[in-house]
């Protein structure tokens, strides 16, 4: 971003949004969809095998609740992207073929126009 920033001539005491400097660099964010991609293929992996990162990551652990609010779980993003319930999405995870066309439908085309950190108006 820095490099952009240099090239454009932007001071960063103008403040300009990261998005506007790759809008006029006619650039794209691409890390967050390799991440949702990376996170959905490994969530395939895990739903398909017994092991404790399936227990793990289905929060299937017992023992007592951290204080404060509930946060958000590492499934929320799966289910999100699928835009399935969690057991829909387990299922569908335990077939190889399935898992792959929800990483490939979602992978690179939802990132670009939703973002799950940002508040909700």
């Amino acid at each position: 971003m820095r490099c952009y920033r240099r090239a454009l001539g932007i001071p960063y005491v103008d403040h300009v949004a990261k998005e506007n400097v790759l809008e006029r660099v006619n650039q794209q964010r691409l890390l967050r969809g390799k991440i949702q991609s990376h996170k959905l293929r490994y969530f395939g992996h895990i739903a398909r095998h017994p092991s404790p990162q399936n227990d793990i990551a289905l929060g299937y652990m017992p023992g007592t609740r951290r204080q404060g609010g509930q946060r958000r779980q590492w499934v929320n993003d799966i289910t999100d992207w699928a835009e399935l319930s969690l057991p829909e999405v387990v299922t569908l995870a335990k077939d190889r073929c399935e898992s792959r066309q929800i990483v490939h439908n979602s992978g690179f085309q939802t990132f670009l126009t939703t973002d799950p950190y940002s508040p909700q108006a």
